[in-house]
């Protein structure tokens, strides 16, 4: 695979600016840590009537373990919220809900729609100066393995856009609860999208043009955890230690994620938006990793024998392929041929990753004509 060798090398930028480090909000991580936690959080931040926001994958019994979890007198208010995106109708009915309950903070509970859906509410409150001291806190508590809410929001996940990287206070949740008992309903496609979105985060990071040494090292934790386990939580979902591993490897990936992501996830959206399918995010990554890998090769110097450690890869073996049969083999698509996307569907789509904010921290200098390069191979 070739592309033109016109590229910036991201990690040798004369000037470039000392990143912040700010290791980020209160997480506590173990199995039946909902039980064991919730209810002093709730305390200490000093809710007393939270409203739940969930989504489809919560799933009936996460939402009774929190409930059963509560303090007796919280009078928790609980929203549904369905879909895959997370919308600012939804936003509007949650805010809704939210002053008809007198509620007094939320509690995130789900996969990524409910957790951004979560943290944008809260942000909404805090900085509408509906509240004097600092607005309504947070919760966070994750039930799939994706990256617990702790990614950048980007687009229309939090409207006007964010620089990556660069994730306010103010739309982090206070609290994190990481609870692996929680993932084991997660099914087996879900965990595959979900564990690719967490391992490609962490590829992201790690290769990121930001200066963030802890991220790095936080993200090759993160790579490393889900290599060895993502196949075995895929394929048996039981498997407690395989979903503690893959959700602490989604725990690096949130964290690590503040240095910036890339390319992939620049693209992943915008094929997202473009074929408007119900898809979960991650589950293109298989396709799109590869050659968006092959096309940052030229600025990503020793990394990629770093990377290359870290993913078990062998030296003679291409990184870009190793990807694609990891992903072959969690039944994740390794093209976007099925999506028949056409030439015009492409353009759009390049065009719409070049103005993606994580694009300026992808390792390589990207255009819109990369961008329909790449794709090409990606279909």
């Amino acid at each position: 695979m070739t592309f033109d060798d016109q590229w910036t090398d991201g990690f040798n930028l004369p000037g470039q600016a000392m990143a912040l480090i700010n290791y980020l909000t209160r997480i506590h991580f173990a199995d039946l840590v909902l039980e064991d936690a919730l209810a002093e959080q709730l305390g200490l931040l000093g809710i007393r009537r939270p409203l739940i926001v969930t989504d489809r994958v919560a799933g009936h019994e996460a939402v009774a373990r929190v409930t059963d979890a509560l303090p007796c007198a919280s009078g928790a208010s609980i929203q549904m919220v369905s879909g895959t995106a997370a919308s600012d109708l939804l936003l509007d009915d949650i805010g809704a809900v939210f002053a008809a309950g007198s509620c007094d903070g939320f509690i995130g509970l789900g996969g990524p729609v409910a957790l951004s859906l979560t943290r944008r509410a809260a942000h909404d409150r805090r900085t509408a100066g509906l509240r004097t001291a600092g607005g309504p806190a947070m919760i966070a508590i994750p039930t799939t393995t994706a990256c617990v809410g702790l990614q950048p929001l980007f687009g229309n996940k939090a409207r006007g856009g964010r620089r990556p990287g660069a994730v306010a206070a103010a739309m982090l949740p206070d609290v994190v609860l990481c609870d692996p008992t929680l993932t084991l309903d997660q099914d087996e496609a879900a965990t595959a999208a979900a564990g690719m979105d967490a391992l490609t985060h962490c590829i992201e990071a790690y290769l990121g043009t930001t200066w963030n040494p802890p991220a790095d090292g936080i993200a090759l934790d993160g790579v490393r955890r889900a290599r060895s386990s993502l196949d075995r939580a895929v394929r048996d979902g039981a498997n407690l230690d395989a979903r503690r591993e893959m959700l602490a490897a989604a725990l690096d990936a949130g964290l690590a994620s503040q240095k910036g992501l890339g390319s992939v996830e620049a693209l992943a959206e915008a094929v997202e938006d473009e074929i408007d399918a119900n898809v979960a995010h991650g589950s293109l990554h298989a396709a799109l990793l590869p050659p968006v890998l092959a096309f940052n090769a030229p600025a990503i110097g020793a990394r990629l024998g770093t990377l290359r450690e870290a993913l078990q890869i062998a030296p003679d073996d291409a990184v870009p392929e190793a990807i694609a049969a990891l992903g072959a083999g969690i039944r994740l698509p390794v093209t976007l041929a099925p999506f028949g996307l056409d030439r015009a569907a492409r353009g759009r789509i390049a065009r719409r990753a070049a103005e993606h904010p994580a694009t300026r921290t992808n390792p390589r200098h990207v255009t819109a004509a990369d961008y329909l390069q790449i794709l090409d191979h990606a279909c």
